[in-house]
């Protein structure tokens, strides 16, 4: 996949990421791979306790504290994101988690 066309659906993803993530069987996948990363960086999460957090200000409000408490920063490299460029890491995160677990349902459908 070249890098515009790689650009171009992430742009076009991150205006309706959220409408995927009300998906019960997305949100599941998602949140599995948040732990699998997490779990890469030496980071230990459960999905009973992300599942708790019902918005996704609260989960990456949690995140938040997680990285802080912490400091992994293989973390980001897993994610494939660059924490100097994100407002609010813990929600970048999970977008950026959502995004694969997006790409993989897509191409594995076709």
């Amino acid at each position: 996949m070249n890098n515009s066309k790689r650009t171009s659906d992430l742009e076009k993803f991150e205006s309706i990421w959220t409408s995927y993530w009300l998906e019960d069987d997305f949100r599941t996948q998602t949140l599995s791979q948040i732990i699998k990363d997490f779990w890469l960086s030496g980071i230990i999460l459960n999905l009973e306790d992300l599942q708790k957090y019902k918005t996704l200000d609260s989960l990456a409000d949690s995140l938040n504290k997680t990285i802080i408490e912490n400091p992994r920063p293989q973390l980001l490299y897993i994610v494939d994101l660059k924490e100097k460029s994100q407002d609010n890491l813990g929600l970048a995160i999970i977008q950026r988690i959502a995004f694969k677990v997006f790409l993989r349902k897509h191409f594995s459908g076709q």
